[in-house]
């Protein structure tokens, strides 16, 4: 397709620099320096959808691709005319008996609503198919938003049309930048992404860039919108002190505009009456049904850590002691936890914890329906601790959610999902597993090969107590594997630095091979898998994610057999941060009854998996790789708990709280019984719930002002 369509920009192209060589013959016609720069943007659309073709990033339809060309060719004549346009104008406005200001502000104005319409199709088209079907009252939100900010660069500018223009371009960008977030990872963009470029850039590398015809409709969008500006512009001002004056003047419409807009934006209540809502693990869902504007201003509102309702730092603290006393009186109670205690005193073991890329075991979603049995070596491990499911809060993205909730015992469900505590909050006060080990004598070494400001890991595990932190930089020659350095490369770096020192060491691995996209290519012949319902290239990209976990499967199981021959005492936590996002696409084709967004449905795609192993006999436990369903704020309770680590009360109000409420994540609680509810459902939640949520903010949110 590529190399028919490619002729059509080409075409453009040329059509337009015949238009630049035959110039109007009177000079008063002739184009300006404002009128060439007009040209800018057609002229840059134009050599960008050349380029889209001619390297096959293009794979829309040729009806798009043509209707671009058209509008970019549309806003290079208006961009040529502009000087005949202006004067045209303001003769028709004399005749009117207009003054030329009144003429032109009336362009304005109708400019103003064009661009208004035309930045919200911007916005939707690249990644909404359900673009014009967006209820009214959503409708309106979004539309106002716009017009407030399109007002406001209006003003900014002087009254001249780029500033309307650059408004409905950036539109167009917020469009093109969610039509990658959806294809690479089925999910919205958020407002804390806004905080983690860096991190988003850094791991963008893998990906195919390429777009649709919906992506040049947007950019259509943005061109008749600069077609329209060329003739926003005000009358040339009498003298100096009628251009101050109108300058000032501008300049206080556009600070009102600020004023309305961020009112607008800021008073929450409004965007409620109007039924704006959000459930975070369908975000996608929310933003094609609510527009990205409306939905994106409505998750912003809700960044703040919500107190929870009667708390007070008093009643907390009171809360934890007697959730504190009562594991002492029952879990702590027991002969297993007092022979781990003294086992721990004089031992000492090094605490190995890995938290896998995208490690999970897909066999669950039917994977006997379509061959697949899960990690074989991962499965075999008969003598860990504990281990099972593991339901997390986060799928496809936001590593470091999971990590947060690991690290800090935190969960998520209390903090509020879309958001990223990593890059949001200073975490120096917040409980932290690497400080607790700390001070207990540990050196503690947090590992990731890749680049340290990736989700501020430089500075977030500096204040989460860890003493050192190696990076890619530390990684030089390392062998790759998909994604960036192999899981084995980690493991053979902890075994470094256990040869390096014979003391307790707490040692936080993040591993990187395992991430998106799955349709490098880059892995070999890897063995098919095929679920019905799925296209060829999905079922491709299922083959070379589950190839990944394939290879992490056997490195874990080489790292484990070199642990079991050290001689000293290691705890290995291992665990994986969540599914990828292709199981959503998996879980849609596997279960085609079940609504998407309901709470079974994210269930199912939620779920990793972890143990808890060590290479010696732990006293008082039987080590029968027990199966015991947690969550990752649980984790590291319950690790430090079956080896004998001594516990905060925080620790303590977890693990009580945690007989009650087995598993905690953004999507829901489960009961005791097994039975899962989602957070909405107060009625159905247990005490626990409540208590935790007071506690957490205690240990939390509340050192956060």
């Amino acid at each position: 397709m590529p190399l028919v369509i490619l002729p059509v920009a080409c075409l453009a192209l040329v059509a337009l620099a015949a238009a630049l060589a035959v110039r109007p013959s009177r000079a008063a016609h002739r184009p300006d320096a404002g009128a060439l720069a007009w040209l800018v943007p057609p002229v840059a659309a134009l050599v960008a959808l050349v380029a889209l073709c001619a390297f096959g990033l293009y794979v829309g339809e040729a009806g798009e691709l043509v209707a671009c060309c058209l509008a970019a060719l549309l806003a290079a004549a208006a961009a040529l005319a502009r000087p005949r346009s202006l004067a045209l104008l303001d003769g028709v406005a004399g005749r009117m008996g207009l003054k030329p200001g009144a003429g032109r502000a009336v362009v304005a104005v109708l400019a103003l609503l064009l661009c208004t319409a035309l930045g919200f199709l911007a916005i939707e088209l690249p990644y909404n198919p359900a673009a014009l079907q967006i209820a009214p009252n959503f409708a309106l939100i979004q539309g106002l938003i716009i017009l407030g900010a399109l007002t406001l660069g209006l003003f900014l500018f002087q009254r001249h049309g780029a500033g309307l223009a650059l408004g409905v371009v950036v539109c167009a960008l917020i469009g093109v930048a969610q039509f990658f977030v959806k294809s690479f990872k089925a999910s919205a963009i958020l407002p804390n992404d806004l905080f983690v470029l860096g991190t988003a850039a850094a791991v963008s590398g893998s990906y195919v860039y390429s777009v649709d015809g919906a992506v040049l409709l947007g950019l259509s969008c943005a061109l008749l919108a600069c077609a329209a500006c060329t003739v926003v512009a005000p009358p040339s001002a009498a003298d100096s002190r009628a251009l101050v004056r109108r300058t000032l003047a501008n300049l206080a419409c556009a600070l009102a505009a600020f004023a309305a807009l961020w009112a607008g934006v800021t008073v929450p209540d409004y965007f409620g009456q109007l039924g704006v809502g959000m459930e975070y693990w369908y975000t996608l869902d929310y933003y094609e049904r609510q527009g990205f504007v409306t939905t994106f201003v409505a998750v912003a509102q809700d960044l703040p850590v919500d107190e929870p309702e009667g708390y007070s730092d008093e009643s907390a603290r009171e809360l934890e002691a007697a959730y504190a006393a009562a594991y002492d009186e029952t879990l702590g109670a027991t002969e297993a936890r007092a022979a781990a205690a003294e086992q721990f005193a004089e031992e000492q073991p090094t605490v190995i914890c890995v938290m896998n890329e995208t490690f999970a075991d897909l066999s669950t979603l039917e994977g006997a329906s379509w061959g697949y049995a899960g990690p074989e070596r991962y499965a075999s491990v008969d003598d860990a601790l504990m281990g099972g499911e593991l339901a997390v809060s986060v799928i496809g993205g936001g590593t470091c959610n999971s990590e947060f909730e690991f690290l800090t015992g935190i969960p998520l469900a209390y903090v509020g999902d879309g958001k990223y505590p990593y890059s949001l909050y200073d975490l120096s006060d917040a409980p932290s597993v690497a400080e607790q080990l700390s001070a207990l004598g540990y050196s503690t070494t947090a590992i990731h090969p890749n680049y340290a400001t990736n989700w501020n890991r430089d500075r977030v595990y500096e204040m989460l107590g860890f003493d050192r932190f190696l990076t890619i930089d530390d990684f030089a020659g390392a062998e790759q594997f998909h994604s960036g350095v192999s899981d084995a490369e980690t493991y053979d770096k902890v075994l470094e630095l256990l040869e390096a020192d014979d003391g307790p060491q707490f040692i936080f691995d993040v591993t990187m091979q395992n991430h998106s996209s799955y349709d490098q290519g880059n892995i070999g012949e890897v063995e098919r898998y095929g679920v019905d319902g799925l296209s060829d290239y999905d079922n491709g990209r299922l083959s070379e994610y589950l190839a990944c976990i394939e290879e992490s499967d056997r490195a874990l199981a080489e790292f484990m057999a070199e642990l079991e021959q050290l001689d000293r005492p290691v705890v290995l936590v291992f665990f994986g941060d969540h599914q990828p996002a292709l199981s959503s696409i998996v879980a849609d084709a596997l279960y085609p009854d079940e609504d998407p967004s309901s709470l079974e449905h994210s269930l199912r795609t939620h779920e990793t998996t972890y143990f808890v192993w060590a290479n010696y006999d732990v006293a008082g436990s039987a080590q029968v790789s027990e199966e015991l369903p947690t969550s990752p704020a649980y984790l590291a309770a319950l690790m430090a708990e079956a080896i004998g680590v001594p516990l905060s009360d925080y620790q303590k109000a977890l693990l009580v709280a945690r007989e009650e409420m087995p598993c905690l994540s953004l999507v829901g609680a489960q009961g005791a019984d097994g039975t899962w509810h989602e957070l909405e459902d107060a009625d159905a939640l247990g005490a626990a719930y409540d208590d935790l949520a007071s506690i957490s903010y205690l240990e939390f949110a509340s050192k956060l002002e």
